[in-house]
Parts: C-alpha cells; structure tokens; sequence
C-alpha cells in the first residue's frame, strides 16, 4: 500500500513536502528560464526579419545574415554560400568570425563595409572569395540534399569522414568541433546553405540552435533574392537609360548629317535661285528641280526616321506585321545592299504590344544583315501555327561567331543582339541565332499565341 506525505510522522512528512515543492519550483524555474530564452530568440528573428528586409545592398546583407547567425546560434564563426550555377559551385560569399563581428560596430542599422571583395558596381565578385563544389563538404552536402545539418562533436560524427569537415574548415579557418548548417531554400529551391561552427571553446549546438538558424535561413533565402532582383533591376534600369541616350545621340547624328544638312543646302540653293532669277532665269528652272528633288529626299528620310520611331501603320487596323514590314523594306529596294525578299502566311493578327516587339526584333535583324553580313541576299519568312508565329530572317552573308560575339559585348558599342534577345522575353518569345563564318546567318523568332477559351 502506497503512502503519501501524511502518513508519515510529522517532521519527515513535512521535509518531504518541501523537498518536493523545491523540485517542483526548480522544474518551473527551469522552464520559465527556457520560454524567456525562447522569447528572446523570438525577439531576436523578429529583429533580424525587420532589417534584412531592408537591406538591399547584397554585401551589406550577407554580412548582416553571417553575424545574425553568430548571434542567434552562439558560434565562433559563420558563413553564408550562394550557389553560382554557372561553375556550379558554393561561394562563401560572407564569412565572419566574433572578431570582425564585434569590429563592425553595431550589428543592427548601420552599412558596415563589407569584408568581401567588392566586384561589379560595388556587389561582391564571386571570383574573388571562396568556393568550394556545390557537393562537397557539409555544406555541400546541405545544399544537395536540402536537410538540416547537426553535428554535436565532429570528431565523434560517422556521418561525415574528416576529409569532408576539412572542406569547411579551409573557408572558416579552423577546424569546428561542432557545426550547424540550413539549407537557404527560396521557392523550393536550394540558393545557398547557412552555416555556423564552434572551435574547440564551444559547449556545443542543440536542437534549438538547429531551428532558429533554419528560420534564419528562411528569412534569408528571401531577403536575398530581393537584393538581387533589386541589383538586376538597377542594372537594366541603367542598361534602358544608356540605350535610352545611345538612341537619342543616334537620331541626333542621322538628323544632323541627313535632314538637317539637306534643308540647310534647300535654303542655301533657293538664296542661289533668287540670285539667278535676277541674273540669268534660263537656269531658274532647272535649279527649282533640283530644290525640288532634294526637299523630296529629304521629306523621305524625316518620314523614315519618324517610323523607325513609331510605326504607326502597327496600329492600323488595315496595317500590321506584314504591311509593317513592306514599308521598312522598300527604302532598302535600290541599295547597294542585299536583295530583301518577304514571303508571309499571317492572317490572324497577334495583340499589338506583340506585334511592335516582333517588328522591332526584325528590324534590328534585317539591319544586322545590311551593314555586317555582306550578303547578297536576305530572306524574311512569316509562318503562321494555330499555337504560335514563327519568323525566320535567313542570308547568304559572312556569318560570325555568335558566341564570341555574345562574349565581347562589354568591350562592344553596339547591343544588336542582345536588344533582340531581351525584346524576345518580353513577350515570352524564343530567339535563336546560329551563324558560322562564311556561311550566313538564321535567325528564327518563336511567338506563343495565347491559348483560346473554349466556351462550353
């Protein structure tokens, strides 16, 4: 038979009793210790979320998400890789220790320098940090397998041999004695992995440790693919000024050397005219001919330009592609060019936004093969599926090298091939361009139709 605290006599009742209100109350102390601690932490992803999510700058972020995770974790060291899918590897794009943590001044609302190598535009250059394999090492073996990584003592771990810690410890710069890492997962997709470690110091990470770096990576996944959706922006915001202003300077240079001078040589030549009517108006006659042609040249070039500006004959409900592009091709008919040859099957109009940018894009095409292909000829076909439009722009020039080509565009003055491509994503279009020396150029142009809605 079982007895309690009141069957026993008084005093060692009494005792027991207090013994087990102590235990009781060290239990709730205990427990009251771990929800503040986990209030704080809780605090401190709330924190973190609120500045990452303004930090647009990508170096400064990377830093900030690299000493989040010390913070949060109590490590000695931390690093943050981004997959480069183009080697493909993990860059350790961020790495920072408690020193250059506490070297940075205040860790919250301050643009510290950051300790990567600045590359392009002020961004970090992956080429100048750290890589290792996108399978190797723990991290790799984050990155790959998309888990959470816990290793209490890396000594004692089976799971990873020594030579696959190694990797890691060559980009922290000591050898851990325990390590955690979490996958940086942005719409299902592995973009880098989150990694701290403890030197032989450390008392060691716990499954607390593990979730609070995964919610950090969470919150860092997607802070960072705002920096640098932000960055790209920039940049084809500057590409668009700069295109902007190249054909501004361009329009500049055909007015001035075309229309302007031509008009400049009317108002000169009818000063000419009016001196011969007083002098000798036998040759009045054929001088105004002569005015004549030149006002009609001229009205001709201001008429090209204002097109190339805005083909109005697009909007026309009797006009479009095709109509579109008989105008553009006829200035070119008594060239010295190529011969241009047009042949289309297009009876079902595309939306006009469509139709604008597959003109452009042929235009940029056809003006491709009449100052650098030195064909003879230049074949434009217009093919019309029930699914999609396809354009094929084909010569018999010199062709090039389209990789290279591609390669040289930073040291290059013209962005031809590239404003193609671009335009063509635009309108969710595929461009192909295949070309090789002394053999032509194709280029074809895939449009999608939108899908029909069947009405039941």
């Amino acid at each position: 038979m079982s007895t309690g605290p009141d069957d026993l006599p008084g005093d060692l009742g009494a005792a027991t009793l207090i013994a087990q209100l102590r235990r009781e109350n060290e239990r709730l102390t205990q427990r009251t210790s771990q929800l503040d601690g986990h209030v704080r932490s809780l605090e401190v992803l709330q924190e973190i979320a609120n500045t990452l999510s303004g930090e647009l700058h990508l170096p400064n972020l990377l830093r900030r998400i690299a000493i989040a995770a010390l913070r949060l974790a109590a490590g000695h060291a931390s690093i943050v890789y981004l997959m480069e899918p183009s080697v493909p590897a993990l860059v350790a794009r961020a790495v920072e220790t408690e020193l250059t943590a506490m070297d940075s001044g205040a860790f919250f609302g301050q643009n510290g320098a950051s300790s990567s190598q600045p590359g392009l535009d002020g961004e970090t250059d992956p080429t100048g940090t750290i890589a290792i394999a996108w399978d190797e090492g723990v991290a790799g073996y984050c990155a790959t397998s998309g888990e959470r990584i816990l290793i209490d003592d890396s000594r004692s771990d089976t799971r990873f041999a020594a030579e696959t810690v190694a990797v890691d410890a060559r980009v922290l710069g000591f050898t851990p004695s325990a390590l955690v890492a979490a996958p940086m997962l942005f719409k299902g997709v592995v973009t880098g992995v989150l990694e701290v470690a403890q030197n032989a110091s450390g008392q060691g990470f716990d499954a607390q440790s593990l979730d609070l770096l995964r919610t950090l990576a969470a919150q860092a996944a997607t802070a960072v693919a705002n920096a640098q959706l932000y960055r790209r922006l920039r940049i084809e915001r500057d590409r668009i000024i700069q295109a902007q202003e190249d054909e501004r300077k361009r329009l500049g240079r055909e007015l001035h050397d075309g229309p302007a001078q031509k008009v400049a040589q009317i108002a000169i030549s009818l000063e000419y005219a009016e001196q011969l009517a007083k002098h000798e108006p036998d040759r009045v006659i054929p001088e105004l001919r002569a005015i004549r042609d030149t006002a009609q040249n001229t009205s001709r070039e201001i008429r090209d330009l204002l097109f190339d500006l805005r083909p109005l004959v697009l909007e026309a409900e009797n006009g479009g592609l095709v109509a579109a592009l008989n105008h553009f091709l006829v200035r070119f008919e008594t060239g010295p060019g190529p011969k241009l040859h047009l042949r289309a099957e297009y009876t079902e109009r595309l939306p006009h936004n469509q139709e604008l940018t597959v003109f452009a894009i042929v235009q940029e095409g056809v003006n491709n093969v009449l100052k650098h292909a030195g064909a003879r000829n230049c074949w434009i076909d217009i093919r019309e599926y029930p699914e999609k439009l396809v354009v094929i722009i084909r010569d018999d020039g010199a062709g090039f090298d389209v990789q290279q080509v591609r390669d040289d565009y930073q040291n290059r003055g013209s962005w031809g091939l590239l404003n193609m491509l671009e335009r063509a994503e635009l309108i969710d279009a595929k461009l192909n361009i295949a070309s090789q020396t002394g053999k032509g150029t194709i280029t074809s142009l895939e449009v999608p139709r939108a899908p029909v809605a069947i009405v039941r």
